[in-house]
């Protein structure tokens, strides 16, 4: 059997509102920085992963000012679908350009170690909004009830 392709998700040092962000797996490849305009996507992350955890599907949206890519996540028979899209603004047509079936282990971990480093991280506060800390430590109980079995 196959291992599911891990993800690695790298979040740089916010800075005047917008964020690097870094996305690579196996056969793909993605760097970008994102807005943190209307709303906080680290944050909306973080929730999605709580969300996502308990069968849900949620999509995050990194606003590139005027181009979007789009963050879907969902739980599937075969695990987690991670879908990637992109478009010239928030209401455009969507382009596919990244499709992902993994799994607890390869998609939901790596982006929880991601946004605990990332929470970890010195920056000022008129750059970024830190993640909500109460639910990081939901996603926390989350991810430990699910590892513990």
């Amino acid at each position: 059997m196959t291992k599911p392709t891990k993800i690695e998700l790298k979040f740089g040092n916010p800075k005047n509102g917008w964020l690097p962000i870094g996305l690579k797996s196996q056969d793909f490849e993605l760097e970008f920085n994102a807005s943190n305009i209307p709303e906080n996507p680290v944050d909306k992350l973080c929730e999605s992963l709580i969300l996502v955890m308990n069968g849900m599907e949620k999509e995050i949206c990194w606003n590139l000012e005027p181009e979007c890519y789009f963050f879907k996540l969902k739980s599937s028979r075969k695990g987690i679908d991670f879908i990637i899209s992109k478009s010239g603004g928030i209401i455009e047509n969507r382009n596919l350009i990244y499709e992902l079936n993994g799994n607890f282990e390869s998609v939901i971990l790596p982006i929880y170690r991601s946004l605990k480093k990332f929470s970890t991280l010195e920056f000022d506060k008129t750059d970024w909004e830190e993640i909500d800390q109460i639910k990081l430590n939901k996603l926390t109980k989350l991810i430990t009830e699910r590892k513990n079995g």
